[in-house]
């Protein structure tokens, strides 16, 4: 396991056979491992988001917008990217700053109703700067383990279910 909480297939043996498995499914069965691999994955995500949020502003830019991905070979962990804030605001813009926290001294232009530019200070509308985030990074440490466990039974489940019904094809 590398640092960015990413599971190298080179070094577990388990899920470079999974993947490897999944590659010589029907097609019809390997929708059905995406499938039931998302409806298990998605809520163990966002309990895990929801677990590290400490700010209003977390949880309706990161924890809210928590989604997982899956494919034949990956489980796609985001947060962050879709929706937007109540004044309007695309969370994609704010994600960075809520997650990673921003110098609260740092000087930023901004513009008034009537359209006059100025300069003031961020403020604290984000937590202090920190390079191992606040939010999705320590949720994704905790979490990556144990969706590559579920990901593993969910792949033996739906084959063995599969050959239970009568067959490897759908």
């Amino acid at each position: 396991m590398a640092g960015s909480g990413r599971i190298s297939l080179l070094v577990s043996g388990e899920l470079a056979t999974l993947v490897q498995a999944v590659r010589g499914l029907h097609p019809e069965l390997r929708k059905q491992f995406r499938r039931h691999t998302k409806i298990i994955a998605e809520p163990v995500w966002r309990e895990a988001v929801r677990g590290h949020v400490t700010t209003r502003l977390q949880t309706r830019v990161l924890s809210d917008s928590s989604r997982a991905s899956v494919s034949d070979s990956n489980v796609m962990l985001r947060s962050g990217g879709i929706g937007k804030t109540s004044t309007g605001t695309p969370n994609a813009t704010l994600a960075f700053g809520t997650e990673f926290g921003a110098n609260p001294d740092k000087m930023v232009t901004a513009r008034s109703k009537n359209g006059t530019v100025y300069q003031r200070r961020m403020g604290n509308r984000f937590k202090f700067p920190r390079r191992a985030g606040w939010v999705v990074y320590p949720a994704a440490r905790t979490v990556i383990p144990r969706i590559a466990k579920l990901w593993v039974q969910t792949g033996v489940r739906t084959v063995h279910e599969q050959f239970e019904k009568g067959g490897a094809r759908g």
